[in-house]
């Protein structure tokens, strides 16, 4: 009864609560069956599993590494429990920003399972989820892509249409199409499904909130601006009363609104709620963590668009240079730091240092996501940019034309991206925290 409790809790967003019942429950089980009984190992994943959820990184991997040493030794690798146990510190160094030690986890769990229970069993298609996760916070979105379809397949076939699973596998599948630029493609399945989870789950359940929260992302990206307005402010504010103005997932979508405010709402709302998130990843996860670095390059977009130059400069400089070392100069989100940066450098005059950096970032970004990723064709455009700065207008006209050429084969000549690059608005780029 108490895990099945717990395990509610959890998926229904009732987290401070279950936190307490785990607690209690834990300091009761502990003296009447002992330390290392597995009804302990049971609940300590429950409880853990709720301590992830309000972003207590660092508590559920104590927990979850003390679990998963015990059980190496106690059972081997090759067993369920086990197998459970490890999946959860891969969560847990997935929080923490940790992404190549949880892809070693989530590999290894994704073939144990597949070798004790096979391929189409619930526990095997979600040790693929969840590697499918790592591979995005790594920004291998084609891989995710791949992985997240077969997923969501076999959930449709052996779980149907309106299991949990198989939606929160359209959700996965839906972000994974987006981030890649097929902005219809992400919209028509998000839409749906946002729809379908409102029924099944409730209007303030978290899972519902992430599929509304991808959808204002999709409307947004194909330039639906105020239904993208509506869809985050009513988020935004359904999360913070559901759960909590610090909980992860209210962070997430107060990152959303930000951004979103900055080019098409109101500046000031933009930097209120910019700070406050900020400062909330910094007290949950350490200035060293990438999300914190994603978001204070955000910030310094807002403090560009305020007139505040020399502070933008030094805060994207300081983004750019800790996203680096937290994941790697070639991952997405460097890349797009960078396309910030050279924008402010161009700004406070150091042009040369601009075109240095942009012409850096379109070649690792067509070399890591291809040729006509967003990402890569807003690099190209702000490169053409940079070039005319210092007044190389026959590269930058090539640039440009070519750039401008993508852009109409792969979005439309009408979509927004295009239109804006046409117009030679400098682009710009939204670090958006993902799910662990």
């Amino acid at each position: 009864l108490v895990l099945n409790c717990l395990r509610y809790m959890y998926l229904s967003g009732e987290y401070r609560s279950g936190i307490k019942l785990g607690e209690r429950a834990l300091a009761a089980w502990r003296e009447l069956f002992g330390e290392d009984h597995p009804r302990i190992w049971a609940l300590s994943y429950h409880y853990a599993n709720l301590l992830r959820s309000v972003g207590d990184y660092a508590a559920t991997e104590a927990i979850e590494r003390a679990a998963v040493e015990h059980l190496r030794v106690e059972r081997g690798t090759r067993d369920l429990e086990y197998l459970r146990a490890a999946t959860g510190l891969a969560a847990d160094l997935r929080g923490l920003g940790r992404y190549d030690e949880a892809l070693e986890i989530s590999e290894w769990v994704l073939a144990g399972y597949q070798e004790l229970l096979g391929d189409q069993d619930s526990r095997t298609l979600s040790a693929q989820n969840n590697l499918a996760v790592t591979l995005r916070l790594l920004g291998r979105y084609e891989e995710c892509l791949e992985l997240d379809g077969r997923t969501l397949e076999a959930r449709r076939q052996f779980l149907r249409q309106r299991h949990t699973w198989t939606l929160y596998s359209e959700i996965h599948y839906s972000t994974d199409l987006r981030l890649l630029g097929r902005y219809n493609e992400a919209f028509s399945l998000q839409n749906q499904s946002a729809q379908v989870h409102r029924r099944v789950l409730g209007a303030d359940n978290p899972q519902t909130l992430r599929a509304e929260h991808n959808l204002a992302l999709c409307h947004y990206r194909n330039g639906e601006r105020t239904k993208a307005a509506d869809l985050f402010t009513r988020v935004l504010e359904r999360g913070e009363r559901a759960l909590g103005e610090s909980d992860p997932l209210t962070m997430m979508f107060a990152a959303s609104q930000s951004f979103f405010a900055r080019e098409h709402g109101d500046i000031d709302q933009a930097r209120a709620i910019s700070e406050k998130v900020v400062q909330g990843y910094v007290d949950m996860l350490g200035e060293e963590h990438p999300y914190v670095a994603g978001t204070r390059a955000n910030h310094a977009l807002i403090l560009r668009s305020v007139g505040e130059r020399q502070q933008a400069y030094h805060l994207m400089e300081e983004a750019l240079a800790d996203m680096e070392r937290a994941v790697g100069e070639r991952h997405p989100w460097t890349l797009g730091c960078a396309i910030n940066a050279s924008a402010i450098r161009n700004l406070i005059g150091d042009v040369e240092a601009a075109v240095a950096l942009t012409d850096s970032v379109v070649t690792r970004a067509t070399e890591v996501l291809g040729r006509t990723h967003p990402l890569t064709l807003s690099a190209r455009i702000a490169h053409a940019a940079d070039l005319r700065g210092i007044r190389d207008r026959q590269r930058a006209e090539k640039f440009e034309t070519e750039a401008l050429g993508d852009l109409e084969a792969t979005l439309g000549a009408q979509h927004v991206h295009t239109v804006s690059a046409r117009s030679r608005n400098r682009p710009y780029w939204d670090f958006e925290p993902q799910m662990i």
